[in-house]
């Protein structure tokens, strides 16, 4: 058990640090890294996505840029999350790195592709709950 734990520490440190050669070398060693990497980056974009799609919300609602305050109630009364203030604004810095969002003086808006994560993010949530999952 502690192989494991160090492995997974060594390669969040390769991580960090953009240390490409030392990730594949690892992944290439440890194959079940790769499904504990890929599982945690899918829950990370499935937040994302959810703060993507409360912004998305709250923008036509508003018609102007979003508060984070408010992209914190819009995940709360329509989506049933709680997020911490912190939690949504990292999700927004790496949505901006990622050109998804955009911070302006007064909140945040979606950009192009960062309304199409939106769009495709409320179509499978309302076919699911259209389809009574």
């Amino acid at each position: 058990m502690g192989k494991k734990k160090k492995v997974r520490k060594e390669f969040e440190s390769a991580f960090k640090s953009g240390d490409q050669t030392t990730m594949k070398r690892l992944l290439d060693e440890n194959p079940w890294l790769l499904e504990e990497v890929s599982g945690e980056l899918k829950g990370e974009i499935q937040e994302q996505d959810q703060v993507l799609a409360a912004l998305g919300i709250m923008e036509d609602e508003l018609g102007h840029p979003v508060p984070i305050q408010e992209i914190i109630f819009c995940l709360k009364e329509d989506f049933g999350i709680r997020k911490s203030d912190e939690e949504v604004l990292n999700h927004l810095l790496e949505a901006e790195k990622l050109k998804l969002a955009r911070k302006e003086p007064n909140g945040w808006n979606l950009t192009e592709s960062g309304g199409e994560v939106c769009d495709n993010y409320l179509n499978k949530r309302f076919f699911k709950l259209k389809a009574g999952k």
